[in-house]
């Protein structure tokens, strides 16, 4: 062996030795990374099967709420069954009731009124007036007066102040709203009568004639009546109200609602229904303004009233004056007092 071999020989060996610690570097840093990855994985899979752990358990909740929801549901349908069948009991009974009273209406709407030229001198403290009308006082020196049309009145107001020519004077008056203090609405616990009931379409015959007859008639059993505790005769529709001891008697009496009844020589139709009792809970008034009625005040007492009406008359019947159709014209000499009945303004064209 030479020398020279023997150099190689060892050169290979290095060279050999320096590989195989590359090769070692190399495995160990594979061996690292392998190991931390192996780490990574292992907390990545810990950290799966925490968040899957996690979701189980709000699935549980959420199931146990949905459940406990459902059975909520279920017990509030069962609850809403129970009051929607009550509400329908209620409707039913609403429905036996409006039919017994449908005899029985008012009028809810808005009623417009307007003077029409009733005059009333003196009015009673024990007065008490059932019918559209409003009684307004007028005093001394002053004159209601009524226009076809709405926006003459708005034109005579608006402009307030008019100097009317009498003979040789002028005199001047004031023009005004008219504004009426009137009931808006009224609030009433009513319900059927089981003792009582009305006896409408009644001849012409006197007040006492007629509830005489009716009391003796309904008093008999052998006419579905019975014993009469009291009687009212209601002038302005022209009927009475009978009360019975017993409750039955109505009952019997409004399910056959007509009777012939004999009067003198002849007998007469009348209607039987239910009557009722009713009590003001509350009632709310409200000012409201005449559209088509004007107070004129400041006029002097200068001449007979006929006279002076008349002017007054000619005067706002003219255009040229602003005036215009003239309906009604009420005027109150100085030193006296009257009163005005407005009624229900028929004219839809004329809202109040």
């Amino acid at each position: 062996m030479t020398e020279e071999f023997l150099t190689n020989e060892i050169q290979k060996l290095k060279e050999q030795h320096l590989a195989l610690i590359d090769d070692e570097a190399k495995l160990k840093k594979a061996t690292e990374e392998s190991e931390s990855l192996a780490e990574q994985l292992q907390d990545r899979g810990e950290k799966m099967e925490k968040r899957i752990f996690d979701q189980e358990q709000e699935l549980r909740q959420t199931k146990q709420l949905n459940e406990e929801h459902l059975e909520c549901v279920c017990q509030d349908n069962k609850c809403l069954g129970k009051e929607i069948q009550k509400m329908r009991d209620t409707l039913n009974e609403i429905k036996k009731n409006t039919a017994k009273l449908y005899a029985v209406s008012a009028s809810g709407k808005e009623r417009k009124m307007v003077f029409k030229g009733n005059v009333f001198k003196n009015m009673s403290k024990m007065q008490m007036r059932v019918n559209h009308q409003i009684l307004h006082s007028v005093v001394g020196g002053t004159a209601l007066i009524t226009f076809e049309k709405p926006e003459v009145a708005s034109n005579i107001i608006e402009k307030k102040t008019h100097i009317i020519p009498v003979e040789d004077y002028r005199i001047k008056v004031m023009a005004e709203g008219v504004e009426l203090l009137v009931l808006h609405s009224l609030g009433l616990d009513m319900s059927l009568s089981f003792q009582k009931v009305l006896v409408s379409n009644l001849p012409s015959f006197p007040e006492d004639l007629l509830m005489d007859k009716l009391e003796l008639f309904f008093s008999k059993t052998k006419n579905g009546g019975g014993e009469v505790e009291k009687r009212e005769f209601i002038a302005d529709c022209r009927s009475v109200i009978l009360t019975f001891v017993s409750h039955e008697v109505a009952q019997r009496l409004t399910e056959k609602k007509i009777f012939e009844i004999p009067f003198g020589e002849s007998t007469h139709k009348v209607h039987v229904t239910s009557s009722l009792n009713g009590n003001i809970k509350e009632f709310e008034m409200r000012n409201l303004i005449c559209n088509r009625t004007v107070l004129l005040t400041g006029i002097p007492d200068i001449m007979e009233e006929e006279t002076l009406r008349d002017i007054l008359e000619i005067y706002f019947q003219k255009g040229s004056n602003g005036g215009g159709e003239v309906i009604d014209l009420l005027y109150c000499p100085e030193g006296h007092h009257k009163f005005a009945a407005f009624e229900e303004d028929d004219d839809d064209d004329a809202a109040v």
